[in-house]
């Protein structure tokens, strides 16, 4: 059941402000270090985004913009008591900016500090009563036992908004752990029809279907989770139980040796992930969870691991070239090639990367470039067979 429950509630550990105030500051060079900054962070270059943003703390440290994007960058790198020391620099600066209460909340959750939580959730309703936040302190609550707070909470969230989804979902898990499994169901549909397309959503749908005798309809929820999370252990595993329910025992056995197969993958992912986060500055470990994840095919959270270690160690080609590698396969043609291009200027003569970046290049529609890579491999492995027909195939 933990890994269920855990599945659920990973959407709302990713709630994290990420505005800043930049257009409002007053200074260009600032707000364009600002900028620069923000982009390298969007573009998973951790280092060059708390370079920059410490050059603009240079210009002026009393900015709480500035120290405000760096808690987040922290954030990313699980180095939480550093982000918690950025935001608290927020808010010493701008007692009621917008997402510093909540995001040290955020963090507090992740690390199971959960009373702080719900004293930093509080000052963050002070400042800026909003849905989401209330569904963060109804999360604090209820990971407390404190039930009858956390219904409190979810009710009120959906007071300020009755159009926020998580509201709904946290109140039909909550209303699904005490048994009333119909209402659970009334509420699940409601965020449904708020975020129809949320694959978590409708797992747990499935899941509630299930419960309530009801495998026929489950069916296609599970489904449509399989199908978009492949490594999912308990969609795969409800799956089966629904088909075997219905009569269709083939099919079943399929699911259930499937999940069997998953689970260990799954443990084995938590596992280093937990590691990663008490040990933010260990390579390996994040190495280790990128590889796990990457094994079972979670090509974005593989990517996101690796991220993090290389901002360990930032001149790791291997680890450079696995993140090229990974923003391919996710459709990413730009960062690749930027990718690409900075393990050949710290090593110009790794065939395998003048080979991938000619790839690229190609399926661009980028000939020229693609040419000039290949010839640049073939000069370091003249009689690369698979180079010399892809130079073939562009100069017909």
């Amino acid at each position: 059941m933990m890994m269920r429950k855990s599945f659920f509630t990973a959407s709302l550990f990713i709630m994290i402000f990420t505005s800043c105030n930049s257009n409002n500051i007053s200074d260009p060079e600032i707000a364009r270090l600002i900028f620069q900054a923000e982009s390298a962070f969007r573009g998973g270059y951790y280092n060059a985004a708390l370079s920059i943003a410490d050059n603009a703390l240079s210009l002026n440290p009393n900015l709480p913009d500035i120290h405000f994007l760096r808690g987040r960058v922290l954030t990313k790198l699980s180095r939480f008591a550093e982000a918690e020391a950025a935001y608290l620099k927020v808010v010493a600066l701008d007692y009621t900016y917008q997402g510093a209460w909540f995001n040290m909340g955020t963090n507090n959750l992740r690390q199971n500090k959960i009373p702080q939580a719900i004293y930093n959730y509080n000052n963050e309703m002070k400042a800026h009563s909003s849905a989401q936040t209330m569904v963060q302190i109804g999360k604090a609550y209820s990971d407390l036992g404190k039930l009858d707070s956390a219904l409190l909470s979810y009710e009120k969230a959906i007071q300020i908004n009755n159009n926020f989804a998580p509201g709904y979902m946290r109140l039909s898990h909550l209303k699904k752990d005490a048994g009333e499994i119909n209402e659970a169901i009334n509420h699940a549909n409601k965020g449904l029809e708020l975020e129809p397309e949320n694959i978590d959503y409708k797992y747990f749908m499935g899941s509630l279907l299930l419960l309530n005798g009801q495998p026929k309809l489950s069916i296609p929820y599970f489904d449509q989770v399989v199908n978009d999370k492949p490594w999912h252990y308990w969609a795969h595993h409800n799956l089966g139980q629904a088909l075997f329910r219905v009569g269709k025992k083939t099919q079943s056995e399929l699911y259930i040796n499937k999940a069997k197969e998953l689970q260990k993958g799954i443990q084995e992912v938590e596992n280093w992930r937990n590691l990663a986060n008490m040990n933010p500055d260990q390579f390996m470990l994040w190495i280790n969870l990128g590889n796990s994840l990457n094994n079972m095919t979670r090509t974005k959270e593989a990517k996101d691991a690796f991220l993090v270690a290389l901002s360990i160690k930032p001149m790791n080609v291997a680890v450079q070239n696995n993140i090229a590698n990974l923003s391919l396969m996710l459709g990413d043609t730009l960062d690749a090639i930027i990718r690409y291009q900075t393990i050949l200027s710290l090593d110009s003569t790794i065939i395998d990367v003048w080979q991938n970046l000619g790839v690229v290049y190609a399926s661009s529609g980028k000939v020229n470039e693609a040419r000039n890579s290949w010839e640049r491999a073939l000069k370091y492995e003249p009689n690369n067979n698979t180079i010399i027909e892809y130079l073939n195939t562009i100069n017909k």
